[in-house]
C-alpha cells in the first residue's frame, strides 16, 4: 500500500477537485503546436513552432523556422520575435505591465494564429515549511513541505506550483500543481506538496509559485486529466482545449513567480 494513503485521504478535503473535461481527437493531420511563454523573472518571449499529428506525439513533431511571430501590448505596440533555430523564436528583456493583456501572433503559410493572455500581479511565497510524518506498515517516514503565501483579497487568483528536489525541477505535466482561490481568496495558503514519495533530512526543496490567468488554469488542469495523475497516458491521448485560434495547439503563458528554498533539518 503506498504509504502515503492516509496522509493524502486526511488532506484530501482541503484540496478541490477538477472537472475532467472531455476533449476530442487531433491526430489525423499534421497541425500547427505553438508553444509561448513570457517569464518576467527574465524578461523573456520564447516561442517554440511545430507541426505534428498529435500534441502528446512528440516523436512526430517537425520545426517551423519560417513563421513571422511578433507579440502586441495592450496599448497596441507590436514587437517582432526573431528566429533564433531548433523551431525556437525569442527576445529578450521585453518590459512586463503587470495587470494587462499581452497578444502572440504567428503566421505560418499564410495563416495567422493568435492566442491572448493575462499578465496579473506576482503573489509573493512567504516560505516553505515541512512536518514528519511516521511510515506507515514497517515503511519508512518522512517529510511533507507546505507552500505558504497570502492570497489577495477579493482577487480572482489562478497558480500553477513547480517543485524541485535536491536541484532537479519537476515541471513535467504529472509532477506540477495548480490552485485556484476559490475557498481561500484573502486568505493564508498553506499548501501540502509531495512527489511519489516522503522527503528525507537534509532535501534541498525549492518551490516556484506561478501567478497564471484563467485560461492558462484550465488548460493546465485539463492537460493533467488527459496524462494521468501517475505519470501515465489516459486511454485515448486527446488534445487539451487550447488559448490559440485557428485550431492551432499548444498555448500561450504570460505570468510573473516567486521562489523560495530550503534544507530539511531535523
Amino acid at each position: 500500500m503506498n504509504k502515503l494513503f492516509y496522509f493524502l485521504f486526511t488532506i484530501s478535503i482541503l484540496i478541490s477537485c477538477q472537472k475532467v473535461i472531455n476533449v476530442d481527437l487531433n491526430e489525423a493531420n499534421p497541425n500547427i503546436v505553438i508553444e509561448g511563454i513570457y517569464t518576467t523573472e527574465d524578461s523573456t518571449v520564447r516561442v517554440k513552432i511545430s507541426l505534428t499529428s498529435s500534441y502528446f506525439n512528440s516523436s512526430a513533431s517537425t520545426i517551423v523556422d519560417g513563421a513571422d511571430v511578433s507579440i502586441t501590448d495592450f496599448s497596441g505596440l507590436t514587437t517582432n520575435i526573431p528566429y533564433i533555430g531548433n523551431g525556437i523564436y525569442e527576445i529578450e528583456n521585453y518590459i512586463p505591465i503587470f495587470n494587462s493583456t499581452y497578444t502572440l501572433n504567428v503566421t505560418n503559410d499564410g495563416v495567422t494564429y493568435s492566442a491572448q493572455c493575462d499578465l496579473t500581479d506576482i503573489v509573493p511565497l512567504n516560505d516553505i515549511t515541512y512536518e514528519l510524518f511516521p511510515g506507515f506498515f514497517g515503511e519508512d517516514g518522512g517529510y511533507v513541505v507546505y507552500l505558504n503565501f497570502n492570497d489577495p483579497i477579493n482577487i480572482t487568483n489562478h497558480y500553477q506550483i513547480v517543485l524541485s528536489l535536491n536541484g532537479e525541477e519537476f515541471s513535467d505535466l504529472n509532477e506540477t500543481f495548480t490552485q485556484d482561490d476559490i475557498f481561500t481568496d484573502g486568505n493564508p495558503v498553506s499548501r501540502p506538496l509531495f512527489l511519489n514519495d516522503f522527503f528525507q533530512e537534509n532535501d534541498t526543496i525549492g518551490m516556484e509559485l506561478r501567478s497564471i490567468d484563467k485560461d492558462i488554469y484550465y488548460y493546465l488542469n485539463e492537460a493533467i486529466s488527459i496524462v494521468g495523475a501517475n505519470g501515465a497516458s489516459a486511454a485515448a491521448p486527446a488534445n487539451p482545449n487550447s488559448n490559440w485560434n485557428n485550431n492551432a495547439l499548444g498555448y500561450f503563458s504570460a505570468y510573473g513567480n516567486s521562489r523560495k528554498e530550503t534544507i530539511i533539518i531535523p
